[in-house]
């Protein structure tokens, strides 16, 4: 008797349909490997973001830069803090002759930017009607939190931006 050689149930034959199974299978997983490895790229964040110091210009009597204060604020200053282009609004908050702090223009409810209003000493949210004081604390609207605020230190007049608070 001659014995029989059986292939495998699971065994491809080699043909130009089963090759081409194969080739586009490689290809949708290398594709779908790619899209994956993207959505963890943006999914976790990178050390050091927003801690990219900047220099807003120099601080005087009358203003900061070429911004001057009106009602004790002055701005909105472009701050890019990861050095990427993605650019926020900040403002320079006057005590006196000196500067007390710097807050983000971005609401805290859905990241709209506010702006000054002088007459009423407040920054208001034209999106849905948020209110901060000028401080930053919130005294009106959905918004759940006060501005963000930002460190900073006066070096050689210079008014240096180091990122947002913890």
């Amino acid at each position: 008797m001659a014995s029989e050689v059986r292939r495998s149930e699971t065994h491809l034959t080699p043909s130009r349909a089963n090759f081409m199974i194969l080739v586009m299978t490689a290809v949708l997983g290398f594709v779908g490997l790619g899209y994956i490895g993207a959505l963890v790229g943006y999914l976790v964040p990178r050390k050091g973001e927003g801690a990219r110091p900047q220099s807003l210009g120099t601080v005087s009597a009358t203003g900061v830069g070429d911004q001057q204060y009106t009602g004790g604020v002055a701005g909105p200053f472009v701050y890019d803090a990861t050095g990427r282009g993605d650019a926020q609004g900040l403002y320079v908050v006057q005590n006196g002759s000196s500067v007390e702090m710097v807050l983000e223009q971005t609401c805290t409810h859905l990241g709209c930017p506010v702006a000054w209003t002088a007459a009423s000493n407040t920054f208001n949210c034209p999106c849905h009607g948020s209110v901060f004081n000028k401080t930053g604390r919130n005294i009106g609207g959905p918004a759940p939190a006060p501005l963000h605020k930002h460190n900073f230190h006066v070096q050689n007049g210079q008014l240096i931006v180091e990122g947002r608070q913890g």
